[in-house]
């Protein structure tokens, strides 16, 4: 009796060890695309950055081609 008792919780805590493990996996898989995410939002946000620097440079270029020249 106290064989099948132990074998009994011995099953019991592998199904546990188990379920954390495939609890442990979504949690990476989670952590690894909200990674993603952000170095997606990162790349988005240095691309605006250099979309108005471009089209600073080329107003300024505009108004120094109509400013009139000493």
């Amino acid at each position: 009796m106290d064989d099948e008792l132990v074998e009994a919780r011995f099953d019991l805590v592998n199904e546990r060890l188990d379920h954390l493990a495939d609890r442990l996996d979504t949690l990476e898989d989670a952590k690894q695309a909200e990674d993603e995410h952000e170095k997606h939002r990162h790349g988005v946000r240095l691309e605006w950055i250099v979309i108005v620097l471009v089209a600073l440079e080329a107003a300024f270029e505009v108004l120094l081609y109509f400013h009139p020249h000493a």
